[in-house]
This record gives C-alpha cells, sequence and structure tokens, in this order.
C-alpha cells in the first residue's frame, strides 16, 4: 500500500523566507557601508598613526605595490587602483599591521632580555700607574750544609 502524504503548500512561506532574506542583505549592506563611511573619515588619520607607529609597514607596501607594478603591469595597475579606491581599508590594514609588528617587536624584546639577560651600564676607569711595594731585603739565614732534611737527598 502506498501511502500519500498530504503537503500543503502555502505560498506565503517562501515569501517570508524571500522577504527575510532581503532584509537580512540590506542590514549587511548598511552596516558595511557605515564601517566604510566611518573608515573614510578616519583613513588620513589610521594612515599618520601607521606611520608613526612603524612607517617601515607604509613603505614595504608601496614597495610592494611598485615591485607587482614591474614584474605585472596589469596586476600592479589593479592593485594601485583598488588601493586607491579601498583607501579606507588600506589604511586600517596598515595600522593594524603596524600595531601588530610593534607588539611582536616588544615580546622579542622580553624574550632577549629574559633569555640573555640586560645590558648593564659601566664606566671605564682609566688604567693608573702600578704602585709597586718595595719590601726591605731580609738576609736569609745560613744554611748548614748538614741539616738533617739535606742529609734526604745526598
Amino acid at each position: 500500500m502506498a501511502y500519500r502524504r498530504n503537503i500543503d503548500v502555502n505560498p506565503f512561506n517562501s515569501i517570508t523566507s524571500i522577504l527575510i532574506g532581503v532584509l537580512i542583505f540590506v542590514a549587511l549592506y548598511w552596516i558595511a557601508s557605515s564601517i566604510f563611511k566611518i573608515l573614510s573619515v578616519a583613513a588620513p588619520f589610521l594612515l599618520v598613526a601607521a606611520l608613526i607607529i612603524n612607517h617601515n609597514v607604509v613603505l614595504n607596501y608601496g614597495k610592494w605595490l611598485f615591485s607587482l607594478l614591474k614584474k605585472n603591469p596589469l596586476m600592479g595597475i589593479g592593485a594601485v587602483l583598488l588601493s586607491i579606491f579601498g583607501f579606507p581599508i588600506i589604511s586600517g590594514f596598515l595600522l593594524v599591521k603596524a600595531l601588530l609588528y610593534r607588539r611582536v617587536n616588544k615580546m622579542k624584546k622580553e624574550y632577549e632580555n629574559k633569555t640573555y639577560g640586560e645590558y648593564t651600564e659601566y664606566e671605564e676607569i682609566k688604567d693608573e700607574p702600578e704602585i709597586r711595594l718595595e719590601l726591605p731585603n731580609f738576609e736569609q739565614p745560613k744554611k748548614n750544609k748538614r741539616d738533617d732534611y739535606d742529609q734526604f737527598f745526598e
């Protein structure tokens, strides 16, 4: 015997799920655009902060773009354009990278201090001439040729 399931197809279930999906995507778009607007206002300050914390991060990023332009011009142009349009995101990325490098360097220095110890400051002392003590000459007692001890070696 075959069982037949009675399925109620409600058209409002699919419409509500589609509306909820659209609302979720609209909310995600609104959140992302708000974050991008905040980052676009703060981007110059973030870049300056990254330069202050560790200027090598920004220089290395510029060197990477330049080397990419040399190796593969098409990818290099694309990376430069993405860097220009994504400047707020790139500046935030560079700030986070500079902060992480600073943290790693601090941890590295702490490890080296624990492992090898800290250098101590010292002061060099000028060499002074040696002071020689002159002792008076004492006369050696005259030895008898026939001491008891000497006879053992004869």
